[in-house]
């Protein structure tokens, strides 16, 4: 199985002193990965990612121009399949909490150490290999992040009976549960949840109109052992439990999905 020799790294940093002990740490780990690009700026670093192959992008939080915040954000929306990884002072720290809600991967406060650093493009690797391992085993490894939702989109269809949720839905996949959650959200418009929850509430509508099976052994068949917790979820929904659905759907004809 073919692997990278080195992923390519952007990164992006206004202090030169700073940014030049990054590229010397990054290069004197040997972590598999290269610092290929800088950018001084959000905005530089756009051009960059628009033009250029880069698997990581290390940015600092405060900079002129474009902060690395609207940064991470525009690469979540934009680039789904690059992991970010903002660098804060203390000061900063709720300002990094927030980049982890628009998908940046980590957080690494300043001064950044060696060994810190090499936690972090460990993990990234990882997330990195079992991506191109992926597509590599399945033949597919030109068609990227579409091809994960296609997927997971096919695994929730066969398995939406089964008692699975984000994190086993992720692992089975092999990413974090942010990093499909992200992909889910670009290329399908919600979360992966709401999706598999649509699947679940599409044949439990069935099953109550066609069948004479009892709430429970409904609920049972699409995923929900709990039948509390599956009429909370089928209310939510439909904005009825099953029962009254049931009911007033086979008293006043087939509701048309």
């Amino acid at each position: 199985m073919t692997k990278l020799q080195h992923y390519n790294i952007l990164l992006v940093e206004d202090e030169a002193l700073l940014l030049q002990s990054l590229i010397r740490n990054i290069n004197a780990l040997d972590a598999g990965f290269r610092v290929a690009f800088q950018a001084a700026d959000g905005r530089k670093a756009l051009q960059v990612l628009k033009n250029k192959n880069v698997h990581l992008v290390i940015t600092d939080i405060r900079m002129p121009v474009m902060d690395g915040l609207a940064l991470s954000k525009l690469i979540h929306e934009q680039y789904p399949s690059i992991f970010t990884i903002v660098l804060t002072g203390y000061a900063d720290f709720s300002y990094a909490r927030e980049a982890l809600k628009q998908g940046v991967f980590d957080y690494l406060l300043k001064p950044v150490t060696p060994e810190t650093l090499s936690d972090a493009l460990g993990r990234v690797r990882v997330q990195l290999q079992k991506y191109y391992e992926l597509y590599e085993d399945a033949g597919l490894a030109k068609r990227g992040a579409e091809e994960i939702i296609d997927y997971a989109v096919l695994y929730m269809r066969e398995h939406y009976m089964d008692e699975i949720d984000l994190g086993q839905l992720a692992s089975e996949i092999g990413f974090t549960s942010a990093y499909l959650t992200k992909l889910f959200n670009r290329f399908k418009g919600e979360t992966p949840l709401k999706y598999l929850t649509d699947i679940r509430i599409h044949e439990a509508k069935r099953l109550l109109l066609d069948t004479t099976l009892t709430i429970s052994q409904v609920g049972m068949s699409v995923g929900y052992p709990d039948q509390f917790h599956f009429s909370k979820i089928f209310r939510k929904y439909t904005g009825q439990n099953p029962t009254s659905y049931r009911k007033q759907n086979r008293e006043g004809g087939r509701e048309q999905d």
